[in-house]
């Protein structure tokens, strides 16, 4: 896939050359914060959702039918901004996950007969204090990676058969799963463009954290690029430890219909080098290539995705799947859903089957 490669470089070329000759039609975001004005705001989401996963790795993916949201995508959380003047504001958030299905927010794969286990009712997921500026923002404490949040274009992407627990896309603390603890972060917008960085500052494992000393991570999100609906993603992370990285590029194109009907089609492309899940070889480099669109008429949203991975050990490491998900919108804050996803290994017992409904609340 060198053309890839190559056509990752000339697509951050040229971005940076429209930015160069587009400059005068961007410009820095601020907003004029009333001094001392505060605000605190306590919210949270609620899954209940049946899943069934057939797995034939008995190791890091189990086989298992139960009524449970072992993603710990159930969530509740403050999150708060009160204006310092000058249009400097300080912001923050505190967000657990909760599992209403089992009351353990760690997977199910942890054994809670063990004392050792760690099987907390909380587990946090992000906790941060910021500061925002006429110039960007800073985040200090657990935060999301660019490369997490840029480009999230999956509506399973909270439930158990999203493409990330089914090897379409990557999941690791250097992919697109975990936030990164002991970091901190900036983002700035001018326009459609945003910039964003992260870098690791803690050597602590304890907790589900990793040592994340020296690793950084950076994403580039230019909307409404060269035309209107047209949004282009690079981001990528980078393991000082492993001295090897993860980076992703990903298109995007909003397509807007009469009667509020909406298309959006995307292609993401990885390259690989930090992943012990997708790619089972010694290694775990490769290359991911998915493709998805996602049809919303109303309440209903259908989707259908489908990933080749190409492992750079051999054809016999590779995998593809499919991802097909439905999402009804019952109110603002209320939706049922439910998704099948099958992932085909080239290696013998490393196939994937998930198949789930669920209802979701947020308040």
């Amino acid at each position: 896939m060198a053309y890839k490669v190559l056509f990752n470089k000339l697509l951050i070329l040229v971005i940076f050359i429209h930015l160069f000759f587009g400059v005068n039609k961007v410009s820095a975001e601020s907003k004029n914060y009333k001094k001392n004005s505060s605000n605190i705001l306590f919210y949270g989401r609620l899954f209940v959702q049946y899943d069934s996963i057939k797995a034939g790795d008995s190791g890091s993916t189990a086989s298992v039918d139960g009524l449970r949201d072992d993603e710990g995508m159930g969530r509740f959380g403050i999150k708060g901004k009160e204006s310092i003047g000058d249009g400097y504001a300080v912001n923050y958030k505190v967000e657990y996950a909760i599992d209403i299905g089992d009351g353990t927010a760690t997977s199910d794969g942890t054994t809670c007969s063990d004392a050792s286990a760690d099987c907390r009712t909380f587990a946090m997921k992000q906790g941060w204090i910021g500061l925002l500026t006429p110039f960007g923002q800073f985040k200090i404490g657990s935060v999301k990676a660019p490369y997490r949040y840029m480009a999230k274009h999956d509506i399973l992407h909270d439930t158990i058969t999203q493409a990330r627990d089914t090897r379409m896309i990557t999941q690791s603390s250097m992919g697109h799963s975990s936030y990164w603890r002991e970091s901190a972060s900036y983002q700035i917008k001018f326009g459609d463009l945003e910039l964003a960085y992260v870098r690791g500052f803690g050597e602590g494992t304890g907790g589900g954290g990793k040592d994340v000393n020296d690793d950084y991570g950076y994403g580039i999100e230019y909307k409404n690029f060269l035309t209107k609906g047209f949004d282009v993603v690079y981001a990528a992370n980078k393991d000082d430890s492993a001295k090897d990285d993860n980076k992703k590029m990903a298109l995007t194109y909003n397509i807007e219909l009469a009667n509020k009907r909406k298309i959006k089609l995307w292609y993401m492309h990885e390259e690989v080098g930090l992943d012990s899940k997708m790619f089972t070889q010694t290694g775990n480099d490769g290359e991911v290539d998915w493709y998805g669109i996602n049809y919303k008429t109303g309440p209903l949203t259908i989707q259908y995705s489908y990933s080749e991975a190409d492992a750079d050990a051999g054809s016999g490491y590779d995998r593809d799947g499919y991802n097909l998900g439905f999402q009804y919108k019952l109110s603002k804050s209320s939706r049922i859903y439910t998704g099948y996803s099958k992932n085909n290994a080239n290696q013998t017992g490393q196939d994937i089957r998930a198949t789930m409904i669920g209802v979701r609340h947020d308040f």
